[in-house]
């Protein structure tokens, strides 16, 4: 941290009131250890934020949480530092900053937004859209943005085909370069089809506990999602159990469409552990379609471990 940042941060925190909270997600890599280092200097010259840390579950990046909708795979420092900090201290006055239209807009947002905004150090156009970004999220609503260092994560970068900065994706599906038109970009939350959304996307509606809310959104479409698929196949009990709590919910209303699900859960029934498997049956059990039987019956009297044959024994007294 240079001697210039510091400064920023010790006149920000005379203004600072009470004690903020961030997550830090570790990680005993370069990258890990920049942002914890980072995290660690923070708390020293504001001593009213409290760093709440957890290791990496081997899968997750280094990053820090600001909130629950909020988090920086990135370190904050030069002209990125005053936003990060802004939106530490009062998200309120931060989201008080939108035009009228865009907030009005923005109380219309049903279905949660994936933002992800790739900057880069140097990028001189970075922090003017990190700004208005974070102004979107400030509200603690349906909008989760990430904000990555391309240059310190560069194998996101390159998997999301980043190729200059700022960029900014909407649910891995559309993306803005350069200036970002806050008008534009709300209405295509507004205006996307909810089919498309992506995992991380049905994964949130599931984590705040609306498998309710997600099921109903499919029975307006008349469809399964294709990432609900992945989600009931998901390796991390939590969102599969929510899953299924949201396919009992569609199977109870809408039988016609709990169908949907079996011919491409049963092709992933083979690469899947027993876990998943034994979930499979159940959800094949749930659609009480009389057409799983034959499958249900093929694994009951296979070459499989207990787990999963007492799952299918169960799926079929479903039928009896």
């Amino acid at each position: 941290m240079t001697p210039e940042d510091k400064a920023i941060i010790a006149e920000w925190y005379r203004n600072v009131d009470g004690e903020i909270r961030i997550g830090l997600i570790r990680t005993e890599d370069d990258r890990g250890k920049q942002i914890q280092t980072f995290c660690e200097d923070l708390s020293r010259l504001a001593p009213g934020i409290r760093i709440e840390q957890e290791e990496s579950d081997g899968e997750q990046l280094p990053e820090i949480s600001i909130g629950q909708n909020i988090s920086y795979q990135a370190v904050p420092s030069g002209r990125e530092l005053a936003p990060f900090l802004d939106v530490l201290s009062d998200r309120a006055a931060l989201a008080g900053k939108l035009p009228l239209s865009v907030r009005e807009a923005l109380s219309q947002v049903r279905v949660p937004a994936m933002l992800r905004v790739y900057i880069a150090p140097q990028c001189p156009f970075c922090p003017r859209a990190v700004t208005l970004l974070l102004a979107l999220a400030a509200p603690e609503g349906l909008i989760y943005l990430t904000v990555i260092d391309g240059t310190l994560f560069s194998e996101r970068a390159e998997n999301d085909h980043v190729r200059s900065v700022p960029t900014v994706i909407l649910d891995d599906q559309f993306r803005w370069t350069g200036a970002i038109q806050l008008e534009e970009l709300v209405h295509m939350m507004l205006t996307r089809d909810p089919s498309r959304l992506g995992t991380d996307s049905l994964r949130k509606i599931i984590e705040q506990g609306d498998a309710a809310g997600l099921a109903q959104m499919m029975m307006e479409s008349g469809k399964i999602y294709p990432a609900f698929l992945d989600l009931l196949i998901h390796e991390k009990w939590q969102i599969r159990l929510g899953a299924m709590v949201a396919f009992e919910y569609l199977a109870e209303e809408r039988k016609e469409m709990a169908s949907q699900v079996i011919v491409p859960l049963w092709d992933r029934f083979s690469g899947v552990n027993d876990q998943v498997k034994g979930d499979i049956l159940y959800v094949l059990g749930e659609s009480k379609d009389p057409s799983v039987i034959p499958k249900l019956k093929s694994v009951s009297n296979g070459p499989y471990s207990g787990e999963v044959l007492e799952a299918a024994i169960e799926a079929l007294e479903k039928f009896s």
